[in-house]
């Protein structure tokens, strides 16, 4: 089972939506994924992939309440899930050093856990690690989020924790975005995909729907297919579907035509 950790150094690089869309996508190649929020605070999973509430959440499993297939529920495009809960009424109670234990209680449904972790350094971050064999860095290409980025992969190191690469995401390729050698350089690790600021992405989030459901053609949804293709090692063929115009449609209908 591969336990992949997907981080960040600050919040608002779109972390949660890489994990929840690249889930799908892993499941889509026949791969079975869950996706644990242990952003116990801020929870935004089960938000993000249209489900408000779960009566059993990771918060229980951390209490020693339950385990944690019993927090599991399956979301949209079959992707499975372990929701934090949105109270914060007993976080201060949770025993955080369960999380390793409870992650590998995970292994008889799943071939990848990912591993939504919260934004920055702290004692969550400290278990995630624990819990996980890798780990995957969201940056945006913006010296703020590469210098926060610098801080967790440095913290990651110290703790012995393997370094699979960087997703650079909201990517314009604006010439006054840093560039991809520059972002290997000083985070000395590999970019594994850049993820193109895409207005679909804000759209399907707004409507609670990941993207690579809402919208598979969209140049997000294709490059987190083929980025799902670069983990499993597999190839990854999209077709891509040209828009005809009236003329073309009307032909279609009259000679009988079907799309391809």
């Amino acid at each position: 089972m591969r336990i992949i950790a997907i981080a960040s150094g600050k919040g608002g690089v779109g972390k949660t939506s890489i994990a929840v869309n690249l889930g799908i996508a892993l499941v889509q190649l026949g791969k079975r994924v869950v996706v644990v929020d242990t952003d116990i605070s801020m929870a935004n999973v089960g938000i993000m992939l249209g489900i408000d509430r779960a009566p059993i959440s990771l918060h229980n499993v951390l209490l020693g309440e339950t385990n944690i297939r019993d927090a599991v529920y399956e979301g949209p495009g079959k992707l499975k899930y372990v929701p934090s809960s949105l109270s914060l009424e007993r976080v201060k109670r949770l025993v955080l050093e369960k999380l390793p234990d409870a992650i590998k209680d995970l292994e008889p449904i799943a071939d990848i856990v990912l591993i939504d972790c919260p934004p920055g350094m702290d004692k969550v971050v400290e278990n995630v690690i624990a819990s996980s064999n890798e780990m995957i860095v969201v940056v945006t290409p913006n010296p703020a989020s590469l210098a926060d980025a610098l801080k967790v992969i440095n913290y990651a190191g110290k703790k012995g924790m393997t370094i699979t690469g960087i997703i650079e995401n909201m990517v314009l390729g604006d010439k006054t975005e840093v560039k991809k050698e520059e972002i290997e350089t000083l985070l000395s690790a590999k970019l594994l995909h850049q993820i193109p600021d895409d207005v679909e992405v804000r759209r399907a989030t707004s409507v609670q729907v990941p993207f690579v459901i809402r919208n598979p053609n969209s140049p997000a949804a294709r490059e987190i297919r083929y980025l799902a293709g670069k983990l499993t090692g597999e190839k990854v063929v999209i077709e891509t579907k040209v828009k005809k115009g009236f003329l073309a449609s009307i032909l279609d209908l009259i000679f009988g035509r079907k799309n391809k």
